[in-house]
């Protein structure tokens, strides 16, 4: 009897020791997932950053090469004006 006592005993100091257990890995299970959350949450923001700049560099990078056209366009004009007023004055 004595001998079921104590083994009752230790039973229950093991059962007590797993359901610590349990509950500590629940805890750091939540933790985890929190966790995740939060970094997936900070990456899908860094990712819409990424995309608003991409699109605002596309706009620039069009609204440069158009720039560029224009300032090709108004040399050429200007050459062409030049040599006008030089076939004028001669």
């Amino acid at each position: 009897m004595q001998q079921s006592k104590q083994k009752c005993d230790g039973l229950q100091q093991h059962l007590s020791s797993v359901e610590r257990e349990l509950e500590n890995k629940r805890r750091l299970q939540k933790q985890a997932a929190s966790s995740q959350s939060a970094t997936e949450v900070r990456l899908n923001r860094a990712l819409e950053e990424a995309e608003k700049y991409k699109l605002e560099l596309s706009k620039l990078k069009q609204n440069n090469k158009m720039h560029i056209e224009a300032a090709k366009m108004l040399s050429f004009t200007e050459e062409e004006f030049m040599k006008a007023l030089e076939w004028g004055n001669s």
